[in-house]
């Protein structure tokens, strides 16, 4: 008989052509469309790493598959994004639109995860700081079992992680809970308090910002001139006023001496809550008396920022290089602070009036008990006394929420304002 011989180890050309194939059939990962157009490329480039790699023996090659899989993983998934977006957005976008969405994408992405480290940090404060029995361990007639029996039918003997994940997965799908005091339902009370915190609040930021972008603007172009003067000196004074002393003094002024001055049997403006009592039904007029005062107490300061922000950015654009060169091609000067100077200036009144709405959602504590406002600063600081952590705790969590939104948007409206920032 006569020996069998083993198979001739494959050539070189053919060896490599076997992984070009395995390395094809990996392209499966990406869109039809991207194959079609970098495959060839692709599998080429590939072919002549490979020959490459071979020469450094088999720690190259396998250092090669490696860095291939990585970069496969990577930048097919973002292939598959940039398909579905072209699709989404009617067709394929190019330069800033493509930057954009990726930029949008990355600081949703980001937001995500701060947002559950937030819930943690939240529920652990407030779980560690809050006993909500404390106040019935003061009762002689409440026994140690009692309590023991409530913090059992509210799940609050068992471990805190335990805790933690019913709660979020309740929060997440709307089950907010009962209060511990007047067992009502507490998604509707933060829903109602944020509604009209969120109308008192956006009212003066929009009333601020029109106001404070103007007064910025024109002591800007007219620097060091009368207006600009009495406008930083009315900066100051707004900002050396404190809010609760401000709002005691229009509610004397308006609920007191004007309305004896004049005769009235009810003020111009009113001095504390939302309506008056025993209305019935929605009453603009009367919503808007009632909103005026809390409006302009809230105003002043913001005013006051917003002017200094916008004048002090102004300034430093209109003495730019870019402007410079603006002027010298012909552009008219009304044209170059409208196009150029006044959008660049916005940059940083954007991050002081994203935190400003964003500090909404935690409610204008002063403003609101001054002038009995039902508000999300009034519904927190009424929680925290009575010790209720099932209002507390949602509470925190909108507030954070809206927080971060508000982050998010600055981050959104920084590309738009400054195109440079969505390629960074």
């Amino acid at each position: 008989m006569g020996t069998r011989r083993s198979p001739a180890p494959p050539s070189d050309g053919a060896e490599i052509e076997r992984q070009v194939r395995v390395y094809r059939s990996l392209f499966r990962l990406y869109p039809q469309g991207f194959r079609r157009r970098f495959g060839p490329e692709m599998a080429q480039v590939f072919r002549a790493r490979l020959r490459e790699a071979r020469v450094g023996g088999a720690t190259r090659v396998a250092m090669l598959w490696l860095w291939i899989v990585v970069d496969l993983v990577g930048s097919s998934a973002r292939e598959r994004l940039e398909s579905i977006r072209g699709v989404r957005f009617g067709g394929r976008m190019r330069g800033g639109g493509a930057g954009m969405f990726r930029y949008v994408i990355r600081r949703v992405v980001i937001s995500l995860p701060v947002l559950l480290i937030a819930s943690v940090v939240v529920f652990l404060v407030i779980r560690t700081t809050i006993d909500p029995f404390a106040g019935l361990a003061l009762n002689p007639r409440v026994s140690p079992k009692n309590i023991q029996d409530l913090q059992r039918l509210y799940g609050l003997d068992r471990p805190l992680y335990v805790q933690y994940w019913k709660w979020l997965s309740h929060f997440v799908q709307g089950d907010w809970g009962r209060s511990l005091f007047s067992n009502r339902p507490v998604c509707p009370d933060i829903r109602d308090a944020l509604a009209n915190t969120l109308v008192l609040g956006l009212i003066a930021t929009t009333f601020s910002l029109l106001v404070g972008m103007a007064i910025g603007l024109y002591s800007a172009l007219r620097q060091y001139s009368l207006f600009d003067t009495i406008a930083t000196g009315g900066a100051f004074f707004g900002l050396s006023i404190p809010n609760f002393w401000f709002a005691l003094l229009l509610q004397i002024f308006f609920g007191l001496y004007l309305t004896q001055w004049l005769h009235l049997s009810t003020p111009i403006f009113y001095t504390a809550g939302l309506y008056t009592p025993g209305a019935h039904g929605f009453d603009l007029i009367d919503r808007a008396r009632h909103l005026v005062l809390p409006v302009l107490v809230l105003a002043v300061q913001e005013i006051a920022v917003y002017s200094r922000y916008v004048r002090t950015s102004m300034l430093e654009v209109l003495h730019s290089d870019y402007l410079r060169t603006a002027r010298a091609k012909g552009l008219t000067e009304r044209r170059v602070i409208a196009r150029h100077a006044v959008r660049n200036s916005l940059i940083p009144l954007t991050t002081v009036a994203s935190l400003s709405i964003g500090a909404l959602a935690g409610g204008l504590i002063i403003t609101e008990a001054i002038f009995e406002y039902p508000g999300m600063g009034r519904l927190f600081v009424d929680a925290m006394r009575l010790g209720d952590y099932l209002i507390v705790l949602p509470w925190l969590m909108v507030a954070v929420t809206f927080v971060i939104l508000a982050n998010l948007v600055a981050d959104i409206l920084y590309a738009v304002l400054d195109p440079r920032i969505r390629y960074a």
